[in-house]
């Protein structure tokens, strides 16, 4: 079985709880989908840094066991539920690259676009063989990791029988 552990400084773990998120059971979602994914070499146990990102955009930078994950989680709206829509959308984008950098092998000049490219939303991004794959992880396993997430919180938050 494959183990990621996520980590967060304590202002990361106090802005997800702000914003009604659970680390460790984001991390419980995110062990369940990696598990289901094909690849071509299997992590035993991995460590990955949450960082919060300014601006609207997240980022994986390649050769950093680091997910940068925008701080601006009502781009979609400001109910709970919009902005765990958000940050599961920005995080399995971010994830799938770290994937494709660590599982898959992918090396980072295959993601040859710049900044101002993202920015312009311009060919060489939008149509890149990596960020396309990372839209189709982030769409095929957002719906089920929100449904996981979902559930695990209403399971660790009833009470125990002892």
């Amino acid at each position: 079985m494959n183990v990621v552990e996520l980590k967060a400084k304590p202002s990361i773990r106090t802005w997800l709880r702000r914003n009604n998120l659970d680390l460790k059971t984001v991390e419980k979602c995110l062990n369940i989908i990696l598990n289901q994914v094909r690849m071509k070499k299997k992590p035993d146990h991995v460590e990955l840094q949450v960082i919060k990102s300014k601006g609207d955009s997240s980022g994986y930078y390649f050769g950093f066991d680091e997910l940068w994950i925008t701080e601006n989680l009502d781009q979609n709206g400001w109910s709970r539920e919009k902005k765990l829509d958000t940050f599961v959308s920005h995080l399995l984008h971010e994830f799938r690259h770290w994937i494709q950098d660590n599982l898959f092998g992918v090396a980072e000049a295959k993601l040859n676009y710049t900044d101002q490219d993202v920015d312009k939303e311009r060919n060489v991004y939008c149509y890149n063989k990596w960020e396309v794959d990372a839209r189709r992880f982030e769409r095929r396993y957002k719906k089920e990791f929100i449904n996981l997430y979902k559930i695990l919180e209403k399971l660790s938050n009833k009470p125990d029988l002892s």
